[in-house]
């Protein structure tokens, strides 16, 4: 059902004025076609994932449960393994960027796992698109190749966010949120010259 929802690639556009600089990258925003409703016609809407779903129930108040959007999120489905798709790590680096709570985090890569097509960012390098953030949880995909650049799905970016999480962990003591509450933050760069960044910032 989902790919037949939104068979669109998200590609760079205008400057975030929104997006927190990050030293020796220049930040686009994403500009995602979806379908207004199924089988209904499709509009470009530019900005991340969830300013997107916004965007979109403005258009039609039933979009979210339409599409199968309301449902509970599946962390196990964030784990891809990017190396048996072709992929190759090249490092990992978590002391890096101010800590953002890993279940935003999460949460904003179950809903960008959901959408089909093939994400394109254009020629870098330091060329980054801030696909998700919500209550200060940020997910960028940079390309740091001369050229634009094109990845199969969505979700080799949702994986290696996943793996970020995985291997750049972090548990802290807040009064008000419980016992503790889990934060992330790193950089994980691929061989081919993409990577993906998980941090905290403004939304």
């Amino acid at each position: 059902m989902m790919k037949q929802v939104l068979p669109a690639v998200a590609a760079p556009t205008v400057a975030n004025k929104d997006a927190s600089a990050i030293s020796g990258y220049g930040i686009k925003e994403l500009t995602w076609e979806l379908q207004t409703a199924p089988g209904g016609p499709a509009v470009n809407v530019t900005g991340t994932i969830e300013q997107a779903y916004k965007h979109m129930k403005t258009i039609n108040p039933g979009f979210i449960s339409d599409f199968g959007f309301d449902q509970p999120v599946n962390v196990s489905s964030l784990s891809m393994p990017l190396e048996s798709r072709g992929y190759t790590i090249d490092h990992i680096t978590c002391d890096v960027f101010e800590w953002a709570f890993l279940e935003e985090i999460q949460t904003g890569m179950f809903y960008l796992n959901n959408i089909p097509g093939k994400p394109t960012n254009g020629p870098g390098p330091g060329n980054c698109g801030r696909v998700s953030c919500s209550y200060g949880a940020a997910t960028y995909w940079c390309n740091d190749n001369t050229v634009s650049k094109t990845i199969d799905t969505f979700g080799y970016i949702t994986g290696a966010a996943q793996t970020i999480v995985n291997n750049c962990p972090q548990r802290i003591g807040l009064w008000n949120m419980g016992p503790y509450a889990e934060l992330t933050k790193g950089q994980i760069f691929m061989t081919d010259n993409w990577n993906v960044i998980v941090r905290y910032d403004e939304c």
